[in-house]
């Protein structure tokens, strides 16, 4: 004859004295004090509670665990999916791998917890607090989690794909290769962060603050940046092509490596300088320049780009220098020589032309030269004038300057009653028609270039 079946047996996973135990404390009404408490690996899923017979919160479908002190407990591997934690209290909680799915966590505090791995897809958690939390590797896709704290939060993994993370805070948070693809991050607060290859494909980042966090490498393809400030970070060997950043701050940003091209930005946002710069980091702050050069190469503005290549060949002048002093205090005088050669030449260039881009500068040296040459003529006395009562050397400034002037911008020697007489003088003549002539010959790649634009 066949034993009757006990009335309360249940399915192996539901035979957990300490679900039991946990549901009747529930049952009581009271909210739950048990901090420091075991609820690992506990199964408090929908299903589990349905075959346990137990009421499931009205609004969650899980587990009723609302304004609960579950704070330093822990809740490895357990399921908790569809629970209600609206203002529960689980700082310091222990919780790798456990499951969130679909909970609420609405103004619940995981302060300093420990849930790495774990799975927080679709909760509704606006003002959670996980201040100085460690989510490694943590799923958050699809949650609602608007104005939450995720300041100093350890981040590195975490997939925030499709969230909508309104207003939150992550500050000094680090949070490499962290995904936000898709997420909604619209006035977040995610300055000093680390974001270093962090996703924001086709993410809203509106009037977001990125002032001073790390993004070398991060990819931003897509994403919206109205109104961002960018103000110090760091976009080296970062993805912004063809973004908007008109109305993004981006006041001393770095750029060395960055992918630009098409991206909408002005001069006037950074602030006179890139961040490298500031910095001191020469070398780097050239391939910044270079980076905003092409860029802007790209939109056709040109008058940027100009700017760009400017500042970049003066970088590369001040690295030169610094390399010529460190090479002169380790006693290397081949690398003080090499270095301050360029440091020299570059210098010079700057003064003449400023690197090919100013007509002022070379009409400048044009009029310097002309004096300059007007006074060496009068020390060596070697123009005469050919006919007439002031036959003879002339030292009339009117004189030496007519020459000086027709001298510097005409192949021959001008034909206007003075003749050069001296070896000092002819050899003078020449320099100062050679100077004209690579003058003239600059002057006009100069003109074109600037008429080209």
């Amino acid at each position: 004859m066949d034993q009757a079946t006990p009335p309360d047996a249940r399915p192996d996973m539901l035979r957990d004295t300490r679900l039991r135990a946990l549901l009747d404390r529930i049952a009581a009404g009271a909210p739950l004090r048990e901090p420091s408490s075991d609820l690992a690996h506990l199964n408090a899923s929908r299903d589990a509670l349905a075959a346990a017979g137990f009421d499931a919160d009205p609004e969650s479908g899980g587990l009723p665990l609302a304004g609960a002190d579950l704070s330093r407990a822990r809740m490895e591997d357990a399921d908790l999916s569809a629970a209600n934690l609206r203002r529960a209290n689980l700082v310091g909680a222990v919780g790798r791998s456990t499951r969130f799915t679909g909970a609420i966590l609405e103004a619940a505090d995981l302060s300093e917890a420990d849930l790495s791995g774990a799975e927080f897809s679709g909760i509704v958690a606006g003002q959670v607090k996980f201040a100085g939390a460690m989510l490694e590797d943590a799923r958050f896709g699809q949650a609602a989690m608007r104005f939450a704290d995720l300041s100093g939060a350890l981040l590195d993994g975490t997939d925030f794909a499709g969230a909508d993370l309104w207003g939150a805070d992550f500050t000094g948070a680090d949070a490499d290769d962290t995904v936000f693809r898709g997420a909604r991050l619209d006035e977040a607060k995610l300055a000093d962060a680390n974001l270093t290859h962090a996703d924001f494909a086709d993410a809203s980042l509106a009037k977001a603050t990125l002032a001073g966090s790390r993004l070398q490498g991060a990819n931003f393809s897509g994403a919206k940046l109205d109104g961002a400030d960018l103000s110090g970070a760091d976009l080296s060997d970062t993805d912004l092509v063809r973004l908007n950043l008109a109305t993004c701050r981006l006041r001393h940003a770095r750029f060395s490596g960055a992918w630009l091209n098409g991206t909408r930005m002005s001069v006037e946002q950074l602030g006179g300088a890139v961040g490298e710069e500031v910095a001191g980091d020469f070398d780097a702050a050239q391939a910044s320049y270079l980076a905003l050069e092409q860029n802007w190469k790209s939109i056709g503005s040109h008058d940027a780009a100009s700017w760009a290549y400017k500042r970049g060949r003066r970088m590369g002048r001040f690295h030169a220098g610094r390399q010529a002093r460190d090479a002169w205090h380790a006693r290397d005088w081949v690398g003080a020589l090499r270095h301050g050669y360029r440091w020299s030449a570059d210098r010079f260039v700057e003064w003449l032309c400023d690197y090919g881009e100013s007509l002022s500068r070379i009409a400048r040296a044009f009029a310097l030269l002309i004096v300059v040459f007007a006074g060496l003529y009068g020390l060596t006395g070697g123009l005469i004038i050919l006919e007439g009562p002031e036959a003879g050397p002339t030292y009339n400034p009117l004189d030496l300057m007519s020459y000086s002037a027709l001298n510097m911008m005409t192949a021959n020697p001008p034909e206007i009653g003075l003749k050069p007489t001296g070896r000092v003088t002819n050899l003078l003549v020449g320099i100062e028609g050679a100077v004209g002539i690579i003058l003239m010959g600059l002057y006009g790649f100069v003109l074109g270039n600037r008429l080209r634009r």
